[in-house]
């Protein structure tokens, strides 16, 4: 097969007939016409790696992808579907060649996704093939995947500078979303802002620093207006609904760039006026989009030739260093420090000159480069973790893992609940999806059979039970002294799993009790108010195995990060995490630690043992040194609630973790819930999902920690007990 050759960069759609993509059938290739994505579009990657790609070229797995998602109209209702990624002239990243595309013909035409590597320009190539011929056949270029942001506040984020700008980048890869017409463009000022106005921006030279540096393409989506005070970007109000709309027909984005100050500070507005106006704008919109982008919030308070108020920018500035100390907000540049020759004098726009451009273009690449190299924030991936919808109670099961085992035949992985559909299987490092031609589902809907090596080894089941003293395994097998348990802390596990999002078959959703209340929690979430959470607790809850401590992608932190993200998020306070957990210890390092804890004054404590507690039989005791906990927490404070982990169950093979031990000690904590005292039931989670599935394909370590979809099941079981009866 002969490829097409590569071409510069140009703004048209392609409605091609790609005579040589394939062999043709009797009548040249019907055309296809690309709807999403658009020329000049670019999709927001993920998966990016900074550290990995600062030593690679692009088009290598650090640079992360996009699923970029297609839609195409006129589009057959039969044929087998597959798409190319060519890299055009002057572009950067890795191509594709021509690859199956699941897809599904809507009423408005081919509905699908992508996966891309991060990079571009590139031509999207789209065919339609029936038998040996190709019936179909579309393009659309130029299109990307790197960095997208939204822009918002006023004036000096708008087109009211004096110089007007173009991107320097060669290629043009610096591009900007017209949300008016729906279109996307080189970024050349003016910027497709819904103020009007005309001269010039910060944003190319920003755009080219970026595009330079990480060599991706970068968006911005700009709906700034000039003139505008926080209570004009009010949840509900104009300003606030295309804010959203944007957000939301990107689809996603890097971050939010917030540039405004100077209406407030006409407006006299007070430092806790402007930080509770911005924090409810954030919050609404960042429900409203079902995602946690940061906000990079500028200082943008000095306006020399309207007003000189030192009193009014210092209430302003202040109330910004505040918000930036907050849970969904980061600290952007300071562009007051631009004065002198970098504002426009009477007869200018009066706001940044050409000079004061280039040097705030210059402060926000800085932060943006610090931004995107920064360790990712765990709010950043809530929407994708479903911590609110507990995988046992939902009619789509996101992202359950299991590993890969083989019995000398094809490799297998188990369900936990009869699958109707199969949505994605993918690596858990979400760097690779699995072509729907690769597994099959079997008839019961419980088991996924892979019938060819993949990019995921399979365990052998031979080597789960070995001789006793073998390397990496932990005596003892019960009822075989002689033989030990495959052992292998760190990501070899996450590295063997593959996380499987389906749509149940049945409705019978589970119900795993919430035992006990916790009003005072509750009535704090509800009014958004600070509070601080103490954990107290064994391996797991320090995290252990999950994929941020073994430093593998995609970076998620143990369950009590996840917890108090996902508070934060929802009910937009404050949780102050104070974690005291330590490997290895049992209740009774609980007991006498706690005076440690207690110091740190939590208003709600989670209490998670047992693991390192069930060997010795004897619930009784458990159950005693649980209750002292719980007396001297609330001998120190009545206010303060808690939260008891029944633990989930150790390996069942394992002689440390006897698994007729766990439901008797989950049933002494039980006994203790109560007005102020909840139980987070994880115990009766992993006995409900082991009913279909094997012990590893649940852990971190083969024997007694969760991997990342384990510390989800309790970052799931903790919030329905946090949660339960909250709007």
């Amino acid at each position: 097969m002969r490829p097409l050759l590569r071409r510069s960069v140009h703004p048209v759609a392609c409605l091609l007939a790609l005579a040589a993509a394939a062999p043709l059938a009797a009548a040249d290739p019907a055309a296809l016409v690309v709807v999403s994505p658009k020329p000049h579009q670019v999709v927001q990657r993920t998966g990016f790696d900074p550290a990995a790609a600062a030593t690679e070229q692009p088009g290598h797995p650090a640079f992360g992808f996009a699923d970029v998602p297609v839609r195409c109209a006129g589009a057959p209702d039969r044929g087998r579907w597959e798409y190319r990624v060519v890299r055009l002239a002057g572009g950067a990243g890795g191509e594709v060649g021509w690859t199956k595309l699941d897809a599904r013909t809507e009423k408005s035409g081919l509905v699908a996704s992508a996966r891309v590597p991060a990079g571009g320009w590139y031509r999207l190539e789209l065919r339609c093939r029936q038998g040996d011929g190709v019936t179909h056949a579309g393009a659309v270029e130029p299109v990307g995947v790197g960095e997208v942001f939204v822009v918002a506040g006023q004036s000096y984020a708008t087109n009211c500078n004096d110089a007007k700008l173009a991107v320097a980048d060669p290629a043009k890869r610096v591009v900007a979303f017209d949300a008016a017409k729906g279109t996307w463009g080189v970024a050349n000022d003016p910027q497709p802002v819904p103020d009007g106005s005309t001269d010039g921006s910060i944003w190319p030279p920003v755009g080219d620093a970026i595009v330079k540096e990480f060599r991706v393409p970068v968006g911005f989506a700009n709906v700034a207006v000039g003139a505008t005070a926080t209570s004009q970007w009010a949840p509900g109000g104009a300003f606030h609904k295309r804010l959203v709309a944007a957000g939301a027909e990107l689809g996603g984005f890097r971050s939010v760039l917030w540039q405004q100050g100077e209406s407030d500070v006409i407006a006299k507005t007070s430092t806790e006026k402007y930080v509770a106006n911005v924090r409810a704008i954030r919050h609404a919109a960042a429900t409203a989009w079902g995602t946690q982008p940061p906000w990079l919030l500028a200082k943008s308070t000095h306006h020399p030739t309207v007003y000189n108020d030192p009193a009014g920018e210092g209430r302003i500035r202040a109330a910004i260093d505040e918000l930036a100390a907050r849970p969904g907000f980061q600290a952007g540049p300071d562009t007051d420090t631009l004065k002198g020759e970098n504002r426009g004098g009477a007869n200018s726009r009066r706001h940044f000159s050409a000079a004061g451009q280039a040097k705030a273009a210059e402060m926000w690449a800085a932060v943006l480069a610090k931004h995107l190299t920064a360790p990712p924030r765990v709010e950043e991936s809530l929407a994708d973790l479903r911590l609110l919808t507990p995988a046992w109670a939902a009619p789509v099961v996101h992202r359950e893992s299991s590993v890969l085992l083989t019995d000398n035949g094809p490799a297998t992985a188990r369900l936990a609940f009869p699958a109707a559909e199969v949505l994605e299987v993918a690596t858990a490092d979400r760097r690779h999806r699995f072509d729907r031609d690769t597994f099959t589902l079997s008839k019961d809907g419980l088991t996924l059979t892979f019938p060819a090596p993949g990019p995921v080894p399979p365990i052998a089941l031979a080597s789960v039970f070995v001789p006793k003293g073998s390397p990496q395994s932990y005596a003892a097998r019960v009822g075989h002294p002689d033989q030990s348990l495959l052992y292998r802390p760190g990501r070899w596990f996450h590295d063997r799993n593959v996380e499987v999002t389906y749509r149940r078959r049945d409705d019978k959703f589970a119900n795993v009790e919430v035992v006990g209340t916790l009003p005072r929690t509750r009535a704090r979430l509800k009014a958004g108010e600070a509070f601080t959470l103490g954990v107290s607790g064994d391996s797991i809850s320090t995290g252990l195995d999950a994929s941020a401590l073994v430093k593998a992608a995609p970076n998620q932190p143990g369950y009590p990060d996840l917890v108090a993200a996902q508070l934060q998020a929802t009910f937009d306070c404050r949780v102050a995490l104070k974690n005291r957990a330590v490997a290895g210890w049992s209740v009774a390092n609980g007991v006498k630690d706690l005076d440690k804890l207690l110091a740190e004054k939590p208003n709600l404590v989670i209490v998670a043992y047992g693991m390192n507690d069930v060997g010795r039989r004897d619930p009784k005791w458990f159950g005693d040194q649980t209750r002292t906990i719980l007396d001297r927490i609330k001998a120190h404070d009545k206010d303060t609630e808690v939260i008891l982990v029944a633990p989930m169950l150790g390996n069942g093979a394992w002689t440390a973790t006897p698994r007729d031990m766990f439901p008797r000690y989950r049933d002494e904590l039980r006994r203790l819930a109560g007005p102020g005292v909840a139980l987070a039931d994880v115990t009766a989670v992993w006995e409900l999902l082991l009913r279909h599935k094997h012990d590893l394909d649940l852990t971190g370590n083969g024997l007694n920690h969760p991997n990342d979809f384990g510390h989800r099941l309790y970052a799931q079981a903790v919030l329905a007990a946090l949660t339960a009866g909250t709007e």
